[in-house]
Protein backbone atom coordinates (compact mmCIF):
# COMPACT_ATOMS: atom_id res chain seq x y z
CA UNK A 1 0.00 0.00 0.00
CA UNK A 2 2.90 2.33 0.75
CA UNK A 3 4.16 1.87 -2.80
CA UNK A 4 0.73 2.82 -4.14
CA UNK A 5 0.76 5.94 -1.94
CA UNK A 6 4.14 7.00 -3.28
CA UNK A 7 3.23 6.20 -6.89
CA UNK A 8 0.00 8.22 -6.72
CA UNK A 9 1.56 11.09 -4.78
CA UNK A 10 -0.78 10.97 -1.80
CA UNK A 11 0.75 12.84 1.13
CA UNK A 12 -1.09 10.71 3.70
CA UNK A 13 -1.13 6.94 3.89
CA UNK A 14 -4.69 7.07 5.18
CA UNK A 15 -5.87 8.72 1.95
CA UNK A 16 -4.53 5.84 -0.11
CA UNK A 17 -5.84 3.22 2.32
CA UNK A 18 -9.32 4.76 2.42
CA UNK A 19 -9.58 4.72 -1.37
CA UNK A 20 -7.78 1.51 -2.35
CA UNK A 21 -7.87 -0.88 0.64
CA UNK A 22 -11.28 -2.41 -0.14
CA UNK A 23 -11.60 -5.88 -1.62
CA UNK A 24 -14.27 -7.29 -3.86
CA UNK A 25 -16.05 -10.49 -2.78
CA UNK A 26 -14.09 -12.42 -5.44
CA UNK A 27 -10.80 -11.09 -4.09
CA UNK A 28 -11.81 -12.10 -0.56
CA UNK A 29 -12.68 -15.61 -1.76
CA UNK A 30 -9.39 -15.92 -3.64
CA UNK A 31 -7.28 -14.75 -0.70
CA UNK A 32 -9.19 -17.08 1.65
CA UNK A 33 -8.56 -20.04 -0.65
CA UNK A 34 -4.87 -19.15 -0.81
CA UNK A 35 -4.59 -18.96 2.97
CA UNK A 36 -6.44 -22.25 3.34
CA UNK A 37 -4.07 -23.99 0.93
CA UNK A 38 -1.05 -22.57 2.77
CA UNK A 39 -2.30 -23.51 6.24
CA UNK A 40 -3.94 -26.87 5.52
CA UNK A 41 -1.99 -29.95 6.61
CA UNK A 42 -0.11 -31.56 3.76
CA UNK A 43 -0.36 -35.33 3.23
CA UNK A 44 2.80 -37.26 3.96
CA UNK A 45 4.45 -39.26 1.21
CA UNK A 46 3.12 -42.50 2.70
CA UNK A 47 -0.47 -41.28 2.24
CA UNK A 48 -1.02 -40.36 5.88
CA UNK A 49 -1.62 -36.80 7.00
CA UNK A 50 1.57 -35.03 8.06
CA UNK A 51 1.68 -33.71 11.60
CA UNK A 52 2.71 -30.10 12.08
CA UNK A 53 4.89 -29.20 15.06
Amino acid sequence: MKQVQLFLGHSNYSTTADIYAHLSPNALDASGATMQSLLAPKPAENGKEAVSV
